[in-house]
């Protein structure tokens, strides 16, 4: 068994690296852009480095990438955030299907896609652009275990049968400039997560912390889930982490961590992300004015929510 799942992560490797050959031959510069709704879709290379973002269309500016990977070792997740959402795995190991909102240049899914090879990852992304990046520019290629709707995230989970149940849910939805969806904040679209769960299923949510509604958002997540923890990246993203399994101590977390890390002989660091986890009382030190936040509701979005351009 283990033999046959090494031989075949062999293969799918040399798959996609195969699939990237012709971006390797290319000189650095842009490679793709596409006209994307409010945005232009932009990638760019830059030496070994493959960069997807959404770039206003009113004023020709982005301050996000929205994915990034290395030609020279497409496994290895770049953006520690994205390291960060692989915790999920201290949670569930051997996960047997897995759902993202989100799909932007399908970093994620490539990846949980190599390293569990009998997990089937069904995404949802309303831009099919980014879609066609992901395929053309990021080594990705969808098959009967790795799906993608071009569809709303949460309008996407409400459809599904009342049986479906998924090990792992991930949202790590944006715009160009960084506002998240209002629809995939609130304690309803969180306790339509918990009903898709499995019974010891997990939740990850990517957060920017410099938005305006950030302690709303982790308090609310506390609001559906029993076990809620943090894992902040300097002062850019926090990845929360929610289940209603047993809760686990910080030693224990870190523990299975090392346990995945030399197990799957990650890239990264999966331990270090593990280590930076806060729990309990830990979260009021890392999340400012935690205590004093307002959970989210579908009919009751807080003022200044939408000042955005986009609206």
């Amino acid at each position: 068994m283990i033999n046959d799942r090494k031989n075949w992560q062999d293969m799918n490797l040399a798959a996609i690296q195969q699939r990237l050959a012709w971006i390797q031959q290319k000189p650095d510069g842009i490679i793709l852009c596409k006209d994307s709704g409010v945005h232009y879709l932009v990638v760019r290379k830059d030496g070994s480095y493959i960069k997807l973002a959404l770039v206003e269309k009113v004023n020709l500016h982005t301050d996000l990438l929205q994915s990034v990977f290395d030609l020279n070792n497409p496994l290895h997740l770049v953006s520690e955030y994205t390291q960060a959402m692989m915790l999920a795995l201290v949670w569930q190991n051997q996960p047997q299907r897995i759902y993202i909102a989100g799909f932007g240049g399908g970093r994620m899914p490539l990846v949980l896609h190599h390293y569990l090879p009998n997990t089937v990852i069904d995404c949802a992304d309303v831009d099919p652009i980014a879609i066609e990046a992901a395929t053309q520019c990021f080594g990705v290629k969808l098959d009967d275990r790795l799906t993608v709707a071009i569809q709303d995230g949460r309008e996407y989970l409400e459809q599904q049968n009342l049986d479906m149940q998924y090990d792992i849910i991930m949202t790590d939805v944006f715009f160009g400039n960084g506002y998240s969806s209002h629809r995939l904040a609130t304690k309803e679209f969180y306790q339509l997560c918990q009903k898709r769960l499995s019974s010891d299923g997990v939740v990850l949510v990517n957060l920017l912390q410099r938005d305006e509604f950030y302690a709303q958002k982790v308090k609310t997540f506390q609001s559906v889930f029993s076990e809620v923890c943090v894992c902040p990246w300097k002062n850019i993203n926090s990845v929360l982490i929610g289940s209603n399994s047993a809760i686990l101590e910080k030693d224990e977390i870190v523990a299975r961590a090392k346990y995945l890390q030399d197990g799957h002989q990650f890239s990264f660091s999966l331990i270090d992300r593990a280590i930076e986890v806060k729990v309990g009382a830990e979260l009021f030190e890392v999340v400012p004015n935690l205590d004093k936040a307002q959970i989210l509701h579908d009919d009751a979005p807080p003022v200044g929510y939408f000042d955005s351009w986009l609206f």
